[in-house]
């Protein structure tokens, strides 16, 4: 038993160094990718808390996972070589697993919520009162997001009766040929302002060819902001000057070069502003003028809560203060983390349901939240 797990975990690491060498068939990465991060969960884990998630993306990063695997899988495997009810453990322990990677891949990675909200926003124009905002994040189309498994989000959107739309980042995993099936996922989108859905860029999309994705998605409805800026004026019009709603896109923080000072540079101070920022980090690291709300992504929750733990796993240098909803950064403006629609390298969510947001926006003299019942 023991050496057939330690041999696993070291096949498994190895598997997942050979998943970066760009000459190995694209069917064989898959392959090598996934098995890797499933068998090494444990020590990704421990990585991915103590040394950050980018880190856990090395070549080091996957053998040190596997070593710490090896420490965390030593009780587990004392415990199943007892010999007493040996079978029974075992089918236990795999019976149990099996059972909750299957909900969790196969129900609640497509359960998704629809959460409402009311936004109070200070000196909102007359005209956007009652503006209907929705906001998602994370598509991830890939080998795992299928555009058709993602239709149910899609008309989940469409039944919000959206006046905007609000999609801050990564459009595909793995590989750029799934762009095309973004861009098409995209034009099913019905706003009750015409070419009214407004996206930014995020690591996925920097990581699978940002130039493919300004191609292929650039020639979809609606406007891809990448440190720019677009006004939504009191007419339900969006225009590059004016007066009214400013609506802000950020590039992306790992891979982009996000400058929110310089993007709200300008805006006069009595004017609302929305800012699409993919990585919520930026809350920790920016600031610099009125920000009412930061609508971010790229944590997708952390996919998988633990009861009494959490989410473990947060691809965020701050643990999990922006694994999800309404969190304020060091700048003293609010920020909305959505858990966003696909999921990242795990293909599993578990107490952490896929979500779709709607703000229904009025004007009040200070900003704040109300959940809509």
């Amino acid at each position: 038993m023991r050496k057939r797990v330690y041999g696993i975990l070291w096949g498994t690491a190895l598997l997942a160094c050979f998943a970066k060498w760009p000459l190995l068939p694209g069917v064989l990465r898959l392959i090598c990718w996934v098995s890797a991060i499933l068998a090494n969960a444990p020590g990704v884990l421990v990585i991915g808390k103590l040394f950050g998630y980018l880190w856990v993306r090395t070549i080091p990063g996957y053998l040190g996972s596997a070593f710490l695997s090896m420490l965390l899988w030593e009780p587990v495997i004392r415990w199943l070589e007892r010999p007493v009810s040996h079978s029974r453990r075992v089918f236990l322990v795999g019976g149990a697993g099996l059972a909750l990677t299957g909900y969790g891949a196969a129900v609640e990675r497509v359960n998704y919520q629809v959460r409402s909200y009311q936004l109070y926003l200070p000196d909102l124009p007359p005209g956007l009162e009652g503006l209907r905002v929705v906001l998602m994040a994370d598509l991830h189309c890939g080998p795992v997001n299928r555009p058709a498994s993602m239709r149910r989000a899609l008309q989940l959107a469409n039944d919000c009766r959206p006046d905007l739309v609000l999609m801050p980042g990564d459009f595909v995993h793995y590989s750029h040929t799934y762009f095309p099936e973004a861009a098409e996922w995209l034009q099913g989108l019905r706003t009750r302002i015409p070419g009214a859905v407004v996206t930014s860029w995020g690591n996925h999309d920097h990581w699978n060819d940002i130039q493919r994705a300004n191609s292929v998605l650039g020639a979809c409805q609606g406007h891809r902001l990448c440190q720019q800026r677009l006004v939504l004026t009191e007419g339900r019009t969006l225009e590059a000057s004016g007066q009214g709603l400013w609506l802000c896109g950020l590039d992306d923080l790992w891979e982009g070069k996000p400058d929110l000072a310089g993007i709200l540079r300008g805006i006069p101070d009595n004017q609302p502003r929305l800012v699409l920022c993919h990585n919520p980090d930026v809350a920790e690291e920016q600031s610099g003028g009125r920000v009412d709300l930061m609508l971010s992504g790229h944590t997708h929750g952390g996919q998988v809560s633990l009861p009494g733990l959490g989410t473990p796993i947060v691809p965020s240098h701050y643990g999990q203060k922006y694994a999800s909803g309404w969190v304020v950064g060091p700048g003293g403006y609010p920020v909305y983390v959505t858990r966003g629609l696909g999921v990242g390298a795990v293909p599993i969510r578990l107490g952490v349901r896929p979500e779709i947001t709607v703000f229904e926006l009025h004007r009040n003299d200070k900003t704040r939240q109300t959940v809509l019942l």
